[in-house]
């Protein structure tokens, strides 16, 4: 469940931060892996420059001390040993004879063999168990001797003296242990280290590299949203559109090859639906404007006609088709042309509905009416307004109560209508702000009403940033709420 919550996380973050998240990882991942092989592979070689400078070393004294006297091999060794070579005679090898066990270990006793030194043990150290060698030049030789004596251990260094040693900045990793026979009789015993903070990466070195990958992703993620910035364009064209229905052509020329196709098709879409709205707006206007006329000319007509039941009935069927006509082209108009906004007192707005609602005898309850001042289509929110009341004035017959209430955000502005009549479905609450749906046919057409309210309403809504929420009222009846998009809040009086 854990990481199912976490890839939802994930997959619902900003693009831009999914490939930052993905470049981190795996820029952090490369990172430790370059880091440990580069690191093993340094190690290595340092080791392998380490094990060719001592053998050169230990041969150059093998051949000094076959060629002096006895007594001044103490001198030679104390000349010749250093912080990173301990050297020492025994008449005992002090490591035990066996079989090479690679092929370095091979090259170097063929090495040893050419050059005279026919009996020698070697033995290369690996990186895991290299002890430490703790070894300070400044040792006199008796010191040095005893340290040899406890670190020289059954083919190679102590490991008394590996597990008892401390780190320090003085330390010495071994790398070769080995001991080889001199024509003296005598075993020349060595053992070579390779200094300890040399093996490591400095800290200079380290941050170094964290500041390049930091900076390489930083520069990655500046070219990645440089190239969804057009993405970004697009989106809130597509809300600007569908807010205004207003052409906002998205630039396709700085855009990638990947996303020119998409804008442009976006851009041509655009001008589709406001051209089709546009055509659909003249074509309407144009129909009623035609079939005003001989409705007109009916009306007069039936002027001249004797008083009859006929007649009233004529002149009821051509007052309903009137209506019909304004209706449909009012909702033709309201997804097309937009108010202009303008200052209003919301309080006093909606005081004035009330009291013209009063006058006609229906009776309406306020509530959490806020007192601002705002950019609002003064038409238009009556004319929601106005519709929603009739609606609930018609429906929710003449023993229900109708309440009218206001909210303001910094966003939005909320209006809601609330009736305690009988109300709507569930299922038909979806279908009744569609256009032309009358759930009472019967009592619908005998009201002249067509139904095109509540799809007014929603058109309207949208047209402003909005929506259109039909719910159920408590205890019963319909709640109506229509919110609007504001584009700045002013000060409260």
């Amino acid at each position: 469940m854990t990481r199912i919550s976490l890839l939802h996380w994930y997959f619902t973050r900003k693009l831009i931060h999914q490939i930052g998240l993905v470049m981190l990882l795996g820029f952090s991942l490369s990172f430790l892996l370059t880091f440990s092989l580069l690191s093993y592979d340094k190690s290595e070689r340092l080791s392998q420059l380490s094990v060719a400078g001592a053998l050169q070393r230990v041969i150059s004294v093998a051949d000094t001390l076959q060629q002096t006297p006895e007594t001044l091999h103490e001198s030679i060794l104390r000349a010749a040993s250093s912080a990173d070579l301990s050297l020492s005679l025994t008449s005992q090898p002090r490591f035990s004879d066996g079989q090479p066990s690679s092929s370095v270990e091979q090259a170097i006793l063929s090495r040893l063999d050419s050059l005279g030194l026919h009996t020698a043990h070697i033995a290369l150290v690996s990186q895991g168990d290299r002890p430490v060698m703790n070894l300070d030049p400044n040792m006199n030789a008796m010191h040095r001797e005893q340290l040899g004596n406890t670190m020289m251990g059954s083919g190679m260094m102590g490991s008394h003296h590996g597990a008892s040693a401390r780190v320090n900045n003085g330390a010495y990793r071994a790398t070769i242990n080995g001991s080889i026979l001199l024509s003296s009789g005598s075993w020349l015993n060595f053992s070579s280290g390779l200094a300890d903070d040399v093996a490591h990466w400095s800290t200079s070195v380290l941050f170094a590299l964290i500041a390049v990958m930091m900076l390489t992703i930083f520069g990655s993620l500046l070219i990645i949203r440089r190239a969804l910035r057009p993405v970004s364009e697009l989106g809130h064209a597509a809300h600007a559109f569908a807010q205004n229905k207003q052409v906002y052509q998205v630039d396709s020329t700085q855009s990638p090859q990947d996303l020119t196709h998409t804008i442009n098709a976006f851009n041509d879409m655009q001008q589709e639906v406001v051209d089709y709205i546009k055509d659909r707006t003249q074509l309407l206007a144009a129909i009623s404007h035609d079939l005003r006329t001989p409705l007109t000319s009916l009306r007069l007509r039936l002027e001249f006609f004797p008083d009859s039941d006929d007649k009233t009935q004529l002149l009821h069927t051509l007052g309903v088709m009137e209506k019909m006509l304004t209706a449909t082209l009012q909702f033709a108009k309201s997804d097309h042309h937009q108010e202009i906004r303008q200052p209003c007192q919301l309080a006093q707005l909606i005081a004035d509905i009330v009291s013209e609602y009063d006058e006609k005898g229906v009776e309406l309850e306020c509530q959490s009416i806020p007192d601002v001042t705002l950019e609002l289509p003064v038409v238009s929110v009556r004319r929601v307004l106005d519709n929603l009341i009739n609606n609930a004035i018609q429906y929710a017959g003449n023993e229900a109560s109708i309440e009218l209430s206001a909210a303001v955000s910094q966003e939005q502005l909320t209006l809601c209508v609330a009736d305690t009549g009988p109300g709507i479905k569930d299922e038909q609450l979806n279908d009744v702000v569609k256009p032309f749906t009358r759930l009472n046919a019967e009592r619908d057409t005998a009201s002249s009403n067509v139904g095109l309210g509540l799809s007014i309403c929603r058109a309207i809504a949208t047209a402003y940033g909005g929506t259109l929420t039909l719910s159920a009222n408590t205890p019963h009846g319909l709640r109506a709420q229509v919110t609007m998009a504001l584009p700045n809040l002013s000060h409260k009086k």
